[in-house]
């Protein structure tokens, strides 16, 4: 090989070392969020993560849950189950979430160690979170808080393979930053502008990826029923599209479900009844850091309310 080529060669080598570099350390590629199989509520984040990406912080703790790990200290513990709406994603750092910003406030307001424990992953529906809750048990918790969407009355598990096999739900760390991002992103682009992708799973709305039928969501009645058995308080959050609110009204299954709860005495909170907007909102159905302040708001009396209901009783003891 003659000077030239050596240079040539040199020059790319150190190119490459460059961008690999700057796609690791400036962007976080190279370090994806980790996703793990499980035979009864299909998937979610691998546990005990932190990583950085994006320039936002994701943590994850033992139990999967995109929470701090639990500690015999936590005085108040409310499972907040959902999707990728409360769960953010790498796009939403751990401080600008709900969970997180709730957290916060009503500890240092009680001067106690209050739990708001976000148990999600992206295309949940209420019978994946179900199935969390009968492996795990329900963590001794004083509330449960459900947040998801119209889509969610009849959108069941279908325990597709995407773990490993999709490029989005990765159960390894890739080789190199710059192969992540042409498998992960380049290519299902380039697929996608030739006609020839498959099922995109990053673009889809959430608890788009299970099986729709005409049965609706066993979880919804598992919830329902299992905290009158256990005299836990549930309140469910009924979280819209920007269609439903260019609408101004959720969709006939939205409308469903409302029906349900309404039937079944089930405490809800309508998010179109308050002062919500498509600014707050990153895509058609999740929230940006505007939008995670604004559940957290919308969520602070009702959990506020049941702590204050607790300690009333605790003293009444």
């Amino acid at each position: 090989m003659n000077s030239r080529a050596l240079k040539i060669v040199v020059a790319f080598v150190v190119c490459v070392l460059i961008v690999e570099l700057v796609l690791r350390f400036a962007w976080g590629f190279g370090t994806p969020a980790l996703y793990i199989e499980d035979a009864d509520f299909e998937y979610m984040y691998a546990p005990n993560q932190d990583i950085k990406r994006f320039g936002n912080t994701l943590i994850t703790n033992e139990f999967s849950m995109r929470s701090k790990p639990l500690s015999d200290k936590d005085n108040i513990r409310i499972l907040k189950f959902g999707d990728s709406v409360i769960n953010g994603g790498t796009p939403t750092d751990q401080d600008s979430l709900a969970s997180t910003l709730l957290e916060n406030k009503l500890s240092k307001e009680y001067a106690k160690n209050i739990r708001v424990l976000n148990i999600s992953a992206g295309s949940w529906g209420p019978d994946n979170a179900a199935a969390y809750l009968k492996k795990y048990g329900d963590f001794n918790c004083n509330m449960i808080v459900l947040v998801f969407s119209s889509h969610d009355l009849y959108d069941c598990m279908g325990h597709e393979k995407i773990v490993g096999e999709n490029v989005n739900y990765p159960n390894k760390k890739p080789f190199s930053a710059i192969g992540e991002v042409f498998n992960r992103y380049f290519l299902p682009w380039a697929k996608e502008k030739l006609g020839m992708n498959e099922l995109n799973y990053a673009k889809l709305d959430a608890n788009q990826i299970s099986t729709v039928n005409a049965n609706i969501n066993s979880g919804w009645n598992f919830f329902i029923d299992y905290c009158k058995q256990k005299n836990i308080p549930l309140c469910v959050i009924l979280h819209p599209t920007v269609n439903e609110i260019a609408n101004k009204q959720y969709n006939k299954n939205g409308q469903k479900i409302i029906a349900m709860l309404d039937s079944t005495k089930t405490p809800y909170v309508l998010e179109l009844n308050n002062p919500i907007y498509a600014s707050m909102y990153r895509d058609n159905i999740h929230f940006n850091n505007k939008g995670q302040a604004f559940l957290a708001d919308e969520e602070y009396p009702i959990i506020k309310n049941m702590i204050d209901n607790y300690s009333n009783a605790r003293k009444g003891n």
